[in-house]
């Protein structure tokens, strides 16, 4: 009998519930059978007993904090059920050959992976031990973190981006840097959507063209005069290096068999490529896997379910074919792990992004306004417009987004300092509540352009709230500028 199915949905129960003890009833009502035959079949297919794989998943998801947060050791190991320390180190010695501590000073790197079809689970990416994963049994095994032929290479296992994403119960909208978290964190590197936003800078932007409306205003290449320059500073945060090259109609510093290249290597040496169009608008996406020698490009889009003008494939990933002629920034990884920015760095950029209120556009003319001068113009299109045009609409829609959403990343990128400057933490709080009260803006004001009379005394109304935010966040600049002085 195939127990293919049954072998994953064991493996699923099981990382959702790796932090308590297993409760062998639960298995039995996911694949309907008795834990004795589950037991059986379990070793019989795998060659590893139900419960020392249990130990082992707890082992490497305990390895994965080690590697990439703060807890101490003694925390990690009773989050996983183990009684106490000395147990837990001797079970991770016996799975790793190397105590918890010195796991935490090893070149080891641990970062999340396909361990059977449907299940994405944190593994030790450059330890060879098959325990960790099921990876080694070819019946389960039927879409590899990796296939290649002469002339394509597919990555399986890179997180999906889509809008709306949510991660630990926040909602993630902002392209780019969800696609490099997503990117960062297949090849090991744990670093949080906040941390991006507030690296990209795209956090502490509020952007507005002196034109008037403009769709494009959200677009992440308008949060600086240059326009490559939020990318750059989101892989230094990171503490990576990026090789970026251009295809758009202002510059063009790559050829598409120079592109195509540039992809096929990457791909081929396991690294996901960052890409803007491909799919849909110009707007991040992630390039997983190429086809036809590198004239189908395969990967994750935000735009890939409505945008029509590709396929998907039974993986999920879209497949487009002709993408040259959409592509407009190709973005490489490097692979190592480098000097990242320090945070002091990460908020002089942010209050210079909430404080600097004329900035050019890049490749033209136009003027876009920031910090206070983008709330005041905004405020002012309010009162005088009823959002009766498209322009109109979405871009307030994406006023609104920048308000509510990026500004909410900016309190939790200050709630985060608090935890690492304990000596700073009442100032960094009073800041992240600022700034939360400046993201709560963005909800009323969201409500009153959805009811369906646009008044005058509605319009004013939104740009009381408008306001409101606008003096919230000059409070906010100030208490960060007085923190900014004692780091």
């Amino acid at each position: 009998m195939d127990y293919t199915i049954d072998i994953c949905s064991l493996a699923a129960r099981i990382e959702e519930n790796i932090k308590r003890e297993i409760d062998y009833g639960e298995l039995e009502k996911t694949v309907d059978y008795s834990y004795h035959h589950i037991r059986d079949f379990f070793k019989q297919i795998t060659n590893i007993s139900l419960s020392r794989y249990i130990l082992a998943r707890k082992i490497a998801n305990a390895a994965f904090e080690i590697r990439h947060t703060e807890k101490n050791i003694t925390e990690i190991a009773l989050e996983y059920e183990f009684s106490d320390v000395g147990t837990f180190a001797r079970a991770f010695k016996r799975h790793t050959d190397m105590t918890p501590s010195e796991f935490k000073r090893s070149v080891h790197l641990c970062g999340r992976r396909i361990i059977c079809p449907g299940v994405y689970a944190p593994v030790i990416l450059n330890h060879d031990n098959p325990i960790f994963t099921l990876q080694h049994i070819k019946e389960v095994n039927e879409m590899s973190e990796m296939k290649k032929t002469v002339d394509s290479c597919v990555l399986y296992g890179v997180p999906k981006v889509y809008w709306g994403r949510q991660i630990d119960g926040e909602e993630q909208n902002s392209p780019f840097p969800m696609c490099l978290q997503s990117v960062l964190n297949y090849m090991g590197q744990n670093i949080s959507y906040t941390e991006v936003m507030a690296y990209s800078g795209a956090a502490f932007r509020q952007r507005w063209d002196s034109a008037g409306w403009n769709v494009a205003a959200i677009d992440i290449r308008f949060t600086y005069k240059h326009h490559l320059q939020a990318f750059e500073l989101a892989f230094k945060g990171a503490g990576r290096k990026v090789t970026i090259s251009e295809n758009s109609e202002r510059i063009k510093s790559i050829k598409k068999e120079e592109a195509t290249a540039l992809i096929k290597s990457e791909l081929d040496c396991g690294r996901p490529v960052i890409a803007l169009g491909v799919v849909g608008p110009p707007e991040a996406c992630i390039v997983t896997g190429y086809r036809n020698n590198g004239e189908t490009l395969l990967g994750w889009s935000l735009f890939q379910d409505f945008w029509g003008d590709c396929e998907i494939d039974e993986s999920g990933y879209f497949i487009k074919d002709n993408w040259w002629e959409t592509t407009e920034t190709i973005m490489s990884v490097g692979e190592e792990i480098g000097h990242q920015t320090s945070d002091k760095e990460v908020l002089e950029n942010g209050l210079m992004l909430m404080m600097t209120e004329k900035m050019p556009t890049y490749g033209g003319d136009d003027i876009f306004y920031g910090g206070q001068a983008a709330y005041e113009a905004w405020a002012q299109a309010i009162e005088a417009e009823n959002l009766d045009s498209e322009d109109a609409n979405w871009g307030q829609s994406d006023q609104e987004k920048m308000l509510g959403n990026d500004r909410k990343y900016a309190a939790a990128y200050m709630n985060l300092m608090a935890e690492r400057y304990p000596h700073l933490a009442k100032e960094f709080m009073l800041c992240g509540e600022l700034l939360k009260s400046v993201a709560d803006c963005a909800l009323p004001i969201q409500k009153l352009r959805e009811e369906q009379d646009m008044s005058q005394l509605v319009r004013e109304q939104m740009a009381v709230l408008i306001r409101q935010a606008a003096a919230k966040e000059k409070e906010a600049c100030a208490v960060l500028q007085e923190i900014i002085g004692k780091l």
